[in-house]
């Protein structure tokens, strides 16, 4: 076992999400780009075995490039509480979302905006022409241990929830991982999972991939309520738990 703990769950469904797409221009779509490493100039984080994903996956966020902000294992952890406040439970140790961390970076002024890949190729082209991705997807046992390669694989039975960060796209359509559990995990604590692998995490296992973006009220198209929009039981669920976890806070 290489892995540090879990604490990712799923993100409440809010129709007011942006959409990468929307910041992904019609005319370059096409561009020829194939390979784009965006480095981690910095020894790796460790979360250890708390659920602090989601806060160390903001930090890596700000360490990589294009950004390199000298954050350490303590900003990882005090992200985390800070999104323990926004999720209406200060201290608890039981997770958080990657809308919670980024909601966080707003607040702190760190990001001016965010929005959701909704797809592979929206991912891949953000990787190749604009930036790192803070990303929450469940994790397992193939994701474990990289291989001779170091490659990971999206088989075998969910370990957990893990928040995480996209900072590369191969030519070989491998995607770069920079993990929080040190360097016991991957090579400097990076590895690299098939781009069909990471797809089925978003698509079929409920993955979720945001990233940093500047909003533009005046030309971008403010997202309405969808009435076909699938209900989501998972995120309902948790969605009642952060009002009991504000309304129990309060007593």
């Amino acid at each position: 076992m290489t892995h540090g703990g879990f604490g990712r769950k799923q993100s409440p469904y809010d129709y007011r999400d942006y959409d990468l797409k929307t910041f992904i221009h019609k005319t370059a779509e096409s561009e020829q780009k194939i390979e784009q490493n965006w480095k981690f100039p910095a020894k790796p984080l460790d979360q250890f075995d708390t659920g602090h994903c989601c806060g160390f996956s903001m930090a890596n966020f700000g360490i990589n490039y294009p950004v390199n902000t000298k954050y350490t294992n303590a900003d990882g952890h005090n992200f985390y509480y800070l999104c323990k406040i926004k999720d209406g439970q200060p201290k608890m140790e039981n997770g958080s979302d990657i809308r919670s961390a980024a909601k966080v970076l707003v607040d702190l002024n760190i990001i001016q905006g965010y929005a959701w890949a909704k797809t592979i190729e929206d991912v891949r082209w953000w990787l190749l022409n604009k930036g790192p991705m803070i990303v929450g997807t469940d994790w397992t046992e193939g994701m474990d241990t990289p291989d001779e390669n170091n490659v990971i694989h999206a088989t075998g039975k969910i370990l957990g929830g893990h928040a995480y960060l996209l900072n590369e796209w191969t030519k070989d359509n491998l995607i770069g991982i920079q993990n929080s559990w040190d360097s016991r995990w991957g090579k400097n604590g990076k590895a690299y999972i098939p781009a069909k692998d990471f797809e089925m995490l978003l698509k079929r296992w409920g993955g979720e991939a945001l990233t940093a973006v500047e909003i533009d009220k005046n030309n971008i198209q403010i997202p309405k309520a969808d009435p076909n929009a699938k209900f989501n039981l998972i995120a309902f669920i948790q969605f009642i738990g952060s009002i009991l976890g504000k309304i129990f806070s309060k007593k």
